[in-house]
């Protein structure tokens, strides 16, 4: 695998990254950047049965939770009436299935909206549900590269056939990228360490008064007052904050009961920090994962096995440097943060991979590398580009 990144400007507009769904029965759910105003559904079969109406919900710009709350205000539906097999990217073109139980039609035919378009109607008996998927096709333009550094790209990609699954920047927080460290104080029972860690560390990607009210808390220790000034948008903070005053010192409580699926990911951001740590280690070392019966690497929990050889060297190895055994993720005192292990592909398979240049209209002088290529469900295309590019996030022109 080649090491050596290259520079290249990444998501410059919307179009430079297109996301296609890949149905469970291998149909792409393709993007159609010549929207048509004109809404066709097919008659409802006799068969009443048929109550979900699938389509292709295709968006721009635009967050998927607010997508479809907005479509759901539309057509007068709420939000668990629609039914989806995976989240997209804001900043993106993005087509996927969705469903919708017992619609209103006329409301459906009647739809506008200037970053959201459906299309491809037909009845199914059943709820699209998360998982529902395949994967995913993407169709990715990178900029502002040098003609020597686009042939090198090209060369390097087409000869890709598998890649490191490491997990992504945003599996470790999308701001401050603490998860991992409070999810091994939860592991490590330091539970009001962990709680005043989400409420007070600082980061400099947050907010002026965000980083001045989590200063100020940890100066003066008082979560009563601290809810004078914590800002409103922080809710999940002030969620405990709330939680803290009726219930002092109750750390343990806050953890069962303000937002578990929150509290949950700090448990399996820490298992990401430690697969990808191992995986790092067993590369540089290089342990051949095509080789069957070592192909994966565990996402530790309390009933975790260590693989034989070198590799349960290497993991042995980074639980010991984290300072971490396998029976801190048996939480006995949250049954549900108790996480028994699992086991992760170590390498990606990536497929229909098609990789060409051309002179960049945008950046004079340069060129442009169209990739198109396609994902298991759950494997983040970010993922793979970082492997060869030192991408550059633009704010998006017009």
């Amino acid at each position: 695998m080649n090491k050596e990144k290259i520079p290249a400007k990444f998501k410059v507009n919307n179009q430079d990254f297109i996301v296609e769904e890949i149905t469970k029965d291998e149909k792409i759910c393709s993007v159609n950047l010549n929207s048509s105003d004109k809404i066709e559904i097919p008659e409802k079969p006799i068969d009443s049965k048929r109550e979900f109406l699938w389509c292709e919900f295709q968006k721009q710009n635009i967050d998927q939770f607010r997508a479809l709350k907005e479509f759901s205000s539309q057509i007068r539906k709420g939000l668990q009436a629609i039914g989806f097999a995976g989240t997209k990217d804001k900043n993106a073109i993005t087509c996927q299935q969705i469903s919708i139980f017992n619609p209103d039609l006329e409301l459906i035919k009647n739809f506008k909206h200037n970053n959201i378009q459906i299309k491809n109607f037909h009845w199914e008996k059943r709820k699209i549900k998360i998982g529902y998927l395949k994967g995913n096709h993407f169709k990715i333009t990178l900029r502002a590269i040098e003609k020597k550094d686009s042939i090198q790209i090209i060369s390097t990609i087409n000869k890709t056939k598998n890649f490191p699954n490491y997990f992504g920047p945003q599996r470790f927080g999308s701001v401050r990228q603490n998860n991992p460290q409070i999810g091994k104080l939860i592991i490590k029972r330091k539970f009001k360490e962990a709680i005043n860690t989400i409420l007070t560390q600082q980061s400099q990607n947050e907010r002026t008064e965000v980083n001045e009210a989590r200063k100020r808390l940890s100066l003066e220790k008082d979560y009563k007052n601290a809810l004078t000034y914590f800002p409103e948008y922080l809710k999940f903070e002030r969620q405990i904050l709330n939680y803290l005053v009726q219930n002092s010192e109750d750390y343990i409580g806050v953890i069962n009961k303000i937002e578990r699926k929150q509290f949950l990911m700090y448990i399996h951001s820490l298992q990401s920090l430690l697969f990808n740590q191992i995986l790092e280690s067993a590369l540089l070392e290089k342990i051949d994962f095509n080789i069957k019966g070592q192909q994966k690497i565990p996402l530790f929990g309390y009933k975790s096995n260590i693989d034989s050889g070198k590799l349960g060297e290497i993991e042995e190895e980074i639980l010991n440097q984290n300072n971490i055994q396998l029976q801190d993720f048996n939480i006995q005192e949250i049954p549900y943060l108790r996480v028994r292990g699992d086991l992760r592909n170590a390498l990606i398979s990536v497929e229909d991979i098609i990789a060409d240049s051309e002179d960049d209209e945008l950046f004079p002088e340069s060129k442009k590398v169209i990739l198109e290529f396609s994902l298991p469900s759950g494997v983040y295309a970010t993922t793979f580009l970082n492997i060869f590019f030192e991408l550059i996030e633009e704010k998006r022109q017009s």
